[in-house]
């Protein structure tokens, strides 16, 4: 009998609880609640073999959302620190998703409610969520239609990597956000909307997940003046900050940084020193 996949077996007894199921050398319980109706000794059943909570292969009729053969985005339904994120699956157990492979940080990790992308993999004689590869998703998916530049689009934060984030639409479509057009930290399986603002050569789509500049300069300037208020009023932070620093403080890009300082600077609130911004009041 294969793990996370589909077996036909046939029913050779019947107890007060259960169905039991023979592949000809190994027998397995088809537990009554699990069974699509009632069943006689002789029958073939075709159904899914998973590990219940006791640690024993268990036959079930139902269809889970993902086997070893296919993929879908799952929901979160649990979270638990010392072993990872439960996944509904559409069966009795929910499919843990291992810390081994959720990011590091705890912060980063999706809450209940959260959606990933994964596949199940058999370790241990165990059933494991396991995150499907990047570049593995739109084959499977097959996205029909093309995203448009300027429009928003639901998708869901996948993939972290060095200068940006990787989210992808429930149809497939990848858009890749690079760090100076986010403002703030996402986690895993987060949903977003995301502004389409190209699609390059490849065919990869870039996106943002701020409004566009005029919009967001007053919440811009709202974020370094929350800064300075908590800071004794005043930041070392300048416009000949690096962008590396300003990005680390602030997550916006050094030319929002310098817009949404002129903003504060024009409206008499700052100070511009060469070494620090002061905030007036506090002079």
């Amino acid at each position: 009998m294969n793990l996370g996949t589909y077996n036909e077996l046939e029913v050779v007894r019947i107890s007060d609880i259960a169905y039991i199921l023979t592949d000809g050398d190994n027998e397995i319980f088809l537990h009554k609640k699990e069974a699509l109706k009632e069943y006689v000794a002789g029958d073939r059943i075709n159904v899914f073999i998973y590990v219940d909570n006791e640690g024993r292969p268990t036959a079930s009729t139902k269809h889970p959302f993902v086997s070893i053969d296919s993929a879908a985005f799952l929901e979160v339904v649990q979270v638990n620190y010392d072993y990872g994120v439960f996944l509904n699956n559409g069966l009795v157990k929910d499919l843990l998703l291992s810390k081994d492979d959720l990011p590091l940080t705890i912060q980063s990790w999706p809450i209940v409610g959260d959606e990933v992308y994964v596949t199940m993999k058999v370790k241990k004689d165990q059933l494991f969520a396991k995150i499907v590869g990047r570049k593995l998703i739109q084959p499977q998916l097959q996205p029909k239609e093309l995203l448009e530049a300027g429009n928003n689009y639901d998708a869901v934060v996948l993939f972290f990597m060095v200068e940006g984030i990787v989210c992808f639409t429930k149809q497939g479509h990848e858009i890749f956000v690079h760090f100076n057009n986010t403002r703030i930290k996402y986690r895993l399986g987060e949903a977003v909307s995301v502004r389409i603002l190209k699609q390059n050569d490849n065919g990869e789509y870039i996106g943002t997940l701020i409004q566009q500049k005029e919009l967001m300069m007053e919440d811009d300037s709202k974020i370094l003046l929350s800064y300075l208020e908590n800071h004794s009023g005043q930041m070392r932070f300048t416009d000949q900050s690096s962008p590396e620093d300003i990005q680390a403080a602030f997550h916006m890009s050094k030319s929002a940084f310098k817009r949404a300082l002129g903003t504060l600077y024009k409206a008499g609130i700052v100070e511009l020193k060469n070494d620090k911004t002061v905030l007036k009041q506090k002079l």
